[in-house]
Protein backbone atom coordinates (compact mmCIF):
# COMPACT_ATOMS: atom_id res chain seq x y z
CA UNK A 1 0.00 0.00 0.00
CA UNK A 2 1.63 3.55 -0.99
CA UNK A 3 2.30 5.82 1.73
CA UNK A 4 0.47 8.78 -0.09
CA UNK A 5 -3.11 6.45 0.02
CA UNK A 6 -2.51 6.11 3.76
CA UNK A 7 -1.79 9.65 4.00
CA UNK A 8 -5.12 10.64 2.47
CA UNK A 9 -7.21 8.84 4.71
CA UNK A 10 -5.64 10.33 7.67
CA UNK A 11 -6.49 13.84 6.04
CA UNK A 12 -9.69 12.86 6.06
CA UNK A 13 -10.65 12.52 9.68
CA UNK A 14 -11.35 16.35 11.13
CA UNK A 15 -9.20 16.98 13.54
CA UNK A 16 -5.37 15.64 13.98
CA UNK A 17 -5.06 12.13 14.53
CA UNK A 18 -1.24 11.13 16.35
CA UNK A 19 -1.49 7.76 15.04
CA UNK A 20 -1.56 8.52 11.40
CA UNK A 21 2.08 8.49 10.91
CA UNK A 22 2.84 5.36 13.24
CA UNK A 23 0.20 3.31 11.34
CA UNK A 24 1.40 4.63 8.32
CA UNK A 25 4.99 3.46 8.77
CA UNK A 26 3.82 -0.02 9.86
CA UNK A 27 1.97 -0.34 7.20
CA UNK A 28 4.59 0.02 4.70
CA UNK A 29 7.16 -1.92 6.74
CA UNK A 30 4.57 -4.88 6.31
CA UNK A 31 3.83 -4.22 2.39
CA UNK A 32 6.10 -5.57 -0.84
CA UNK A 33 7.19 -3.54 -2.96
CA UNK A 34 4.44 -2.46 -5.79
CA UNK A 35 4.75 -3.34 -9.28
CA UNK A 36 6.70 -0.27 -11.10
CA UNK A 37 4.07 -0.57 -13.64
CA UNK A 38 1.86 2.21 -14.47
CA UNK A 39 -1.35 0.16 -14.20
CA UNK A 40 -0.36 -1.96 -11.39
CA UNK A 41 -2.85 -2.24 -8.37
CA UNK A 42 -1.24 -1.05 -5.51
CA UNK A 43 -1.58 -4.38 -2.95
CA UNK A 44 0.59 -6.79 -0.65
CA UNK A 45 2.49 -8.76 -2.98
CA UNK A 46 0.45 -11.99 -2.53
CA UNK A 47 -2.92 -9.94 -3.86
CA UNK A 48 -1.38 -8.01 -6.95
CA UNK A 49 -3.61 -7.04 -8.96
CA UNK A 50 -2.50 -5.82 -13.04
CA UNK A 51 -4.87 -4.02 -14.73
CA UNK A 52 -4.40 -3.64 -18.68
CA UNK A 53 -2.35 -1.12 -20.05
CA UNK A 54 -5.04 0.18 -22.80
CA UNK A 55 -7.40 1.39 -19.71
CA UNK A 56 -9.90 3.97 -21.59
CA UNK A 57 -10.03 7.74 -19.60
CA UNK A 58 -11.65 8.10 -16.96
CA UNK A 59 -13.62 11.16 -15.15
CA UNK A 60 -12.65 12.24 -12.11
CA UNK A 61 -13.64 9.19 -9.67
CA UNK A 62 -16.12 10.53 -6.82
CA UNK A 63 -14.67 7.83 -4.76
CA UNK A 64 -11.50 10.59 -4.01
CA UNK A 65 -13.91 13.46 -2.92
CA UNK A 66 -15.40 11.35 -0.39
CA UNK A 67 -11.49 10.09 1.30
CA UNK A 68 -10.43 13.85 0.69
CA UNK A 69 -8.58 15.93 3.42
CA UNK A 70 -10.96 17.95 5.70
CA UNK A 71 -10.53 21.62 5.28
CA UNK A 72 -9.70 24.29 8.70
CA UNK A 73 -12.90 26.94 8.67
CA UNK A 74 -13.01 29.42 6.02
CA UNK A 75 -15.51 29.53 2.38
CA UNK A 76 -14.52 26.22 2.39
CA UNK A 77 -15.52 25.28 5.64
CA UNK A 78 -16.02 21.75 6.75
CA UNK A 79 -20.19 20.05 5.51
CA UNK A 80 -22.52 17.53 7.52
CA UNK A 81 -20.13 15.43 4.79
CA UNK A 82 -16.95 15.63 7.14
CA UNK A 83 -18.79 14.23 10.20
CA UNK A 84 -20.09 10.87 7.94
CA UNK A 85 -16.64 11.04 6.99
CA UNK A 86 -15.12 10.85 10.05
CA UNK A 87 -17.98 8.13 11.25
CA UNK A 88 -16.58 5.50 8.85
CA UNK A 89 -12.84 6.55 8.25
CA UNK A 90 -12.14 6.33 12.44
CA UNK A 91 -13.16 2.84 13.08
CA UNK A 92 -11.31 1.76 10.05
CA UNK A 93 -8.31 3.53 11.15
CA UNK A 94 -8.31 1.46 14.24
CA UNK A 95 -8.76 -1.64 12.63
CA UNK A 96 -5.55 -3.05 11.60
CA UNK A 97 -6.97 -5.78 8.56
CA UNK A 98 -9.23 -3.36 7.44
CA UNK A 99 -6.48 -0.87 7.24
CA UNK A 100 -3.87 -3.29 5.74
CA UNK A 101 -6.36 -4.12 3.21
CA UNK A 102 -8.04 -0.84 2.26
CA UNK A 103 -6.71 -0.33 -1.20
CA UNK A 104 -7.02 -3.45 -2.26
CA UNK A 105 -10.85 -4.17 -1.69
CA UNK A 106 -11.16 -0.64 -3.67
CA UNK A 107 -9.42 -1.84 -6.41
CA UNK A 108 -11.68 -5.32 -6.47
CA UNK A 109 -14.82 -3.72 -6.50
CA UNK A 110 -13.15 -0.61 -8.60
CA UNK A 111 -11.92 -4.05 -11.46
CA UNK A 112 -15.46 -5.90 -10.82
CA UNK A 113 -17.38 -3.21 -11.22
CA UNK A 114 -16.02 -1.75 -14.17
CA UNK A 115 -14.96 -4.96 -16.12
CA UNK A 116 -16.54 -7.87 -14.71
CA UNK A 117 -19.88 -6.96 -14.26
CA UNK A 118 -22.51 -7.84 -16.66
CA UNK A 119 -25.93 -9.08 -16.93
CA UNK A 120 -29.01 -7.06 -15.34
CA UNK A 121 -27.91 -4.34 -13.18
CA UNK A 122 -29.06 -3.11 -9.74
CA UNK A 123 -28.80 -0.55 -7.31
CA UNK A 124 -29.16 -0.22 -3.93
CA UNK A 125 -27.57 -3.07 -1.51
CA UNK A 126 -31.17 -4.78 -2.20
CA UNK A 127 -31.90 -3.44 -4.91
CA UNK A 128 -34.32 -0.73 -3.97
CA UNK A 129 -33.43 2.07 -6.04
CA UNK A 130 -33.18 -0.23 -9.41
CA UNK A 131 -36.56 0.60 -10.48
CA UNK A 132 -35.63 4.65 -10.05
CA UNK A 133 -32.53 3.87 -11.94
CA UNK A 134 -33.99 2.75 -14.70
CA UNK A 135 -36.34 5.40 -15.25
CA UNK A 136 -33.57 7.76 -14.89
CA UNK A 137 -31.74 6.39 -17.59
CA UNK A 138 -34.15 6.09 -19.81
CA UNK A 139 -34.99 9.55 -19.61
CA UNK A 140 -31.65 10.59 -20.17
CA UNK A 141 -30.90 9.18 -22.85
CA UNK A 142 -34.05 10.81 -24.70
CA UNK A 143 -33.36 14.13 -22.53
CA UNK A 144 -29.72 13.82 -24.63
CA UNK A 145 -30.71 12.15 -27.63
CA UNK A 146 -28.62 9.30 -26.26
CA UNK A 147 -30.41 5.63 -26.45
CA UNK A 148 -28.72 2.89 -25.75
CA UNK A 149 -25.33 4.71 -25.62
CA UNK A 150 -24.49 4.23 -21.75
CA UNK A 151 -24.00 1.57 -19.90
CA UNK A 152 -24.75 2.23 -16.05
CA UNK A 153 -23.84 -0.80 -13.29
CA UNK A 154 -23.66 -0.78 -9.48
CA UNK A 155 -20.89 -0.88 -7.61
CA UNK A 156 -21.52 -3.39 -4.27
CA UNK A 157 -20.10 -4.62 -1.09
CA UNK A 158 -21.79 -7.78 -1.38
CA UNK A 159 -19.05 -8.24 -4.65
CA UNK A 160 -16.18 -8.69 -2.19
CA UNK A 161 -18.37 -11.18 0.28
CA UNK A 162 -18.99 -13.12 -3.00
CA UNK A 163 -16.24 -16.21 -3.43
CA UNK A 164 -17.13 -16.73 -7.10
CA UNK A 165 -17.24 -12.38 -8.08
CA UNK A 166 -13.68 -12.43 -5.97
CA UNK A 167 -12.11 -15.63 -8.00
CA UNK A 168 -13.31 -13.88 -11.17
CA UNK A 169 -11.28 -10.99 -9.89
CA UNK A 170 -8.06 -12.96 -9.75
CA UNK A 171 -7.88 -15.10 -12.17
CA UNK A 172 -8.72 -12.15 -14.69
CA UNK A 173 -6.42 -9.59 -13.16
CA UNK A 174 -4.04 -11.37 -10.12
CA UNK A 175 -0.47 -11.20 -10.93
CA UNK A 176 0.86 -14.72 -11.13
CA UNK A 177 -2.26 -16.47 -10.63
CA UNK A 178 -2.72 -19.31 -13.36
CA UNK A 179 -5.70 -20.88 -12.61
CA UNK A 180 -9.38 -21.12 -11.27
CA UNK A 181 -8.10 -23.39 -8.16
CA UNK A 182 -4.94 -20.75 -7.45
CA UNK A 183 -8.46 -17.95 -7.47
CA UNK A 184 -10.54 -19.86 -5.61
CA UNK A 185 -7.82 -19.90 -2.51
CA UNK A 186 -7.05 -16.25 -3.05
CA UNK A 187 -10.99 -15.48 -2.45
CA UNK A 188 -11.28 -18.02 0.93
CA UNK A 189 -8.36 -16.13 2.35
CA UNK A 190 -10.30 -13.13 1.31
CA UNK A 191 -13.20 -14.66 2.84
CA UNK A 192 -11.32 -15.37 6.00
CA UNK A 193 -10.17 -11.95 6.66
CA UNK A 194 -13.69 -10.52 6.41
CA UNK A 195 -14.57 -12.58 9.14
CA UNK A 196 -11.83 -11.54 11.35
CA UNK A 197 -12.35 -7.61 10.34
CA UNK A 198 -15.37 -6.15 11.99
CA UNK A 199 -15.73 -3.68 9.36
CA UNK A 200 -14.69 -5.79 6.06
CA UNK A 201 -16.44 -5.51 3.94
CA UNK A 202 -19.50 -3.84 5.08
CA UNK A 203 -18.51 -0.24 5.92
CA UNK A 204 -19.73 1.88 3.03
CA UNK A 205 -16.20 3.05 2.23
CA UNK A 206 -15.47 -0.27 -0.03
CA UNK A 207 -18.25 0.81 -2.39
CA UNK A 208 -17.82 4.43 -2.92
CA UNK A 209 -17.00 4.67 -6.85
CA UNK A 210 -18.30 6.99 -8.91
CA UNK A 211 -17.07 7.85 -12.57
CA UNK A 212 -17.82 7.70 -15.74
CA UNK A 213 -15.23 6.59 -18.76
CA UNK A 214 -14.92 7.24 -21.87
CA UNK A 215 -15.81 3.71 -23.33
CA UNK A 216 -19.27 4.62 -22.42
CA UNK A 217 -19.78 3.26 -18.61
CA UNK A 218 -20.89 5.02 -15.60
CA UNK A 219 -20.11 3.40 -12.25
CA UNK A 220 -21.98 4.39 -9.22
CA UNK A 221 -21.59 2.60 -5.55
CA UNK A 222 -24.06 2.11 -3.17
CA UNK A 223 -21.51 2.99 -0.38
CA UNK A 224 -20.95 6.52 -2.18
CA UNK A 225 -24.69 7.04 -2.00
CA UNK A 226 -25.13 6.13 1.26
CA UNK A 227 -22.67 8.39 3.13
CA UNK A 228 -24.07 11.47 0.64
CA UNK A 229 -27.87 10.48 1.78
CA UNK A 230 -26.40 10.20 5.04
CA UNK A 231 -25.41 13.87 4.89
CA UNK A 232 -28.74 14.60 4.90
CA UNK A 233 -29.92 14.40 1.22
CA UNK A 234 -32.58 11.87 0.24
CA UNK A 235 -31.33 8.92 -1.60
CA UNK A 236 -33.52 8.66 -4.50
CA UNK A 237 -32.07 12.91 -5.14
CA UNK A 238 -28.83 11.47 -4.44
CA UNK A 239 -28.91 8.84 -7.50
CA UNK A 240 -30.60 11.05 -9.72
CA UNK A 241 -27.80 13.98 -8.77
CA UNK A 242 -24.60 11.68 -9.21
CA UNK A 243 -26.05 9.68 -12.48
CA UNK A 244 -27.08 12.94 -13.80
CA UNK A 245 -23.15 14.21 -13.09
CA UNK A 246 -21.74 11.42 -14.90
CA UNK A 247 -24.05 11.31 -17.57
CA UNK A 248 -22.32 15.03 -18.48
CA UNK A 249 -19.17 13.48 -18.54
CA UNK A 250 -19.96 11.28 -21.34
CA UNK A 251 -21.23 14.50 -23.06
CA UNK A 252 -18.12 15.74 -22.37
CA UNK A 253 -16.30 12.90 -23.60
CA UNK A 254 -18.29 12.80 -26.77
CA UNK A 255 -17.52 16.49 -27.32
CA UNK A 256 -14.07 16.73 -26.17
CA UNK A 257 -11.81 17.72 -29.05
CA UNK A 258 -14.49 20.49 -30.06
CA UNK A 259 -14.75 21.72 -26.52
CA UNK A 260 -11.33 21.51 -24.88
CA UNK A 261 -9.05 21.56 -28.06
CA UNK A 262 -5.93 22.13 -26.00
CA UNK A 263 -7.60 20.92 -22.66
CA UNK A 264 -10.59 22.51 -20.74
CA UNK A 265 -7.66 24.56 -18.77
CA UNK A 266 -3.08 25.23 -18.61
CA UNK A 267 -3.26 23.22 -15.36
CA UNK A 268 -4.67 19.85 -14.12
CA UNK A 269 -6.52 21.35 -10.74
CA UNK A 270 -8.41 24.15 -13.15
CA UNK A 271 -8.67 21.78 -15.91
CA UNK A 272 -10.39 19.45 -13.47
CA UNK A 273 -12.59 21.97 -11.41
CA UNK A 274 -13.43 23.51 -15.30
CA UNK A 275 -14.99 19.92 -16.21
CA UNK A 276 -16.45 19.14 -12.68
CA UNK A 277 -18.39 22.31 -12.69
CA UNK A 278 -19.72 22.51 -16.21
CA UNK A 279 -21.01 18.45 -15.42
CA UNK A 280 -22.69 20.00 -12.33
CA UNK A 281 -24.20 22.67 -14.63
CA UNK A 282 -25.46 20.17 -17.42
CA UNK A 283 -26.75 18.07 -13.96
CA UNK A 284 -28.92 20.66 -12.41
CA UNK A 285 -30.25 21.51 -16.43
CA UNK A 286 -31.78 18.11 -16.84
CA UNK A 287 -33.00 17.71 -12.73
CA UNK A 288 -34.93 20.92 -13.47
CA UNK A 289 -35.70 21.08 -16.49
CA UNK A 290 -39.43 20.52 -17.43
CA UNK A 291 -38.68 16.94 -19.93
CA UNK A 292 -36.07 16.29 -17.18
CA UNK A 293 -36.49 14.96 -13.92
CA UNK A 294 -38.92 18.16 -13.75
CA UNK A 295 -37.89 18.85 -9.24
CA UNK A 296 -39.13 21.43 -7.89
CA UNK A 297 -37.37 24.49 -6.07
CA UNK A 298 -37.27 22.45 -2.58
CA UNK A 299 -35.69 19.07 -4.08
CA UNK A 300 -33.40 21.21 -6.04
CA UNK A 301 -32.19 23.15 -2.93
CA UNK A 302 -31.64 19.37 -1.88
CA UNK A 303 -29.59 18.86 -5.20
CA UNK A 304 -27.78 21.88 -4.43
CA UNK A 305 -26.56 20.98 -0.96
CA UNK A 306 -25.61 16.93 -2.66
CA UNK A 307 -23.02 19.16 -4.68
CA UNK A 308 -21.92 21.57 -1.33
CA UNK A 309 -21.06 18.23 0.11
CA UNK A 310 -18.70 16.93 -2.09
CA UNK A 311 -17.36 20.59 -3.06
CA UNK A 312 -13.70 20.16 -1.94
CA UNK A 313 -10.85 22.88 -1.04
CA UNK A 314 -7.67 20.78 -2.49
CA UNK A 315 -6.37 23.49 -4.92
CA UNK A 316 -4.00 22.37 -5.93
CA UNK A 317 -4.99 18.75 -6.35
CA UNK A 318 -5.02 17.38 -9.98
CA UNK A 319 -8.62 15.85 -8.68
CA UNK A 320 -9.94 19.60 -7.64
CA UNK A 321 -13.84 19.31 -8.04
CA UNK A 322 -13.90 23.31 -7.15
CA UNK A 323 -15.04 24.28 -3.44
CA UNK A 324 -18.57 24.14 -2.39
CA UNK A 325 -19.46 27.27 -2.93
CA UNK A 326 -18.22 27.54 -6.93
CA UNK A 327 -20.41 23.96 -7.13
CA UNK A 328 -23.53 25.56 -5.51
CA UNK A 329 -23.01 28.60 -7.81
CA UNK A 330 -22.40 25.60 -10.84
CA UNK A 331 -25.42 23.91 -10.15
CA UNK A 332 -27.36 26.89 -9.79
CA UNK A 333 -26.78 28.57 -13.16
CA UNK A 334 -28.34 25.02 -14.75
CA UNK A 335 -31.53 25.19 -12.44
CA UNK A 336 -31.59 29.04 -13.69
CA UNK A 337 -30.95 28.42 -17.73
CA UNK A 338 -33.78 25.71 -17.13
CA UNK A 339 -36.34 27.76 -15.09
CA UNK A 340 -35.65 31.06 -16.64
CA UNK A 341 -36.29 30.14 -20.60
CA UNK A 342 -38.72 31.26 -22.69
CA UNK A 343 -39.73 27.92 -24.24
CA UNK A 344 -40.20 25.58 -21.20
CA UNK A 345 -40.39 22.69 -23.10
CA UNK A 346 -37.41 23.16 -25.12
CA UNK A 347 -34.23 21.80 -24.73
CA UNK A 348 -30.87 23.10 -25.47
CA UNK A 349 -28.45 21.18 -27.34
CA UNK A 350 -25.52 20.32 -25.66
CA UNK A 351 -23.52 22.68 -27.50
CA UNK A 352 -25.66 25.59 -26.45
CA UNK A 353 -25.15 24.57 -22.97
CA UNK A 354 -21.18 24.53 -23.37
CA UNK A 355 -21.46 28.20 -24.83
CA UNK A 356 -23.21 29.39 -21.80
CA UNK A 357 -21.20 27.74 -19.47
CA UNK A 358 -17.74 29.11 -21.47
CA UNK A 359 -19.29 32.44 -21.05
CA UNK A 360 -20.51 32.27 -17.23
CA UNK A 361 -17.43 30.46 -15.53
CA UNK A 362 -15.53 33.46 -14.34
CA UNK A 363 -18.47 34.44 -12.59
CA UNK A 364 -18.76 31.51 -10.89
CA UNK A 365 -15.62 31.62 -9.20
Amino acid sequence: MKRSKITLLCLGLAFATASCESEMDSMNEEMSPVSQSANAVSAPSKYELQLPVDMPPLSENLRNAVISEAVTPSECAPTEFVTVQNQYIIPLLSDPIALANVNLYWDMNFIYSYYLESGPQYFGAKGEYTQLMVKRQREMEKFWNMPGQIQVNGQHNATLNDREALADIFESFGVGVTNRDEAYAIADELLALNELSPILPESPLFSIDGFASSNNLIVIGDGLVQMVSEAGIEQDIVWTGILAHEWAHQIQFDNYADWYPEGAADNAPEATRYTEMEADFMAAYYMTHKRGATYNWKRVEQFFDLFFQIGDCSFTSSGHHGTPLQRLAAARLGYETANEAQKQGHILSPQKLHEIFVASVNNLL
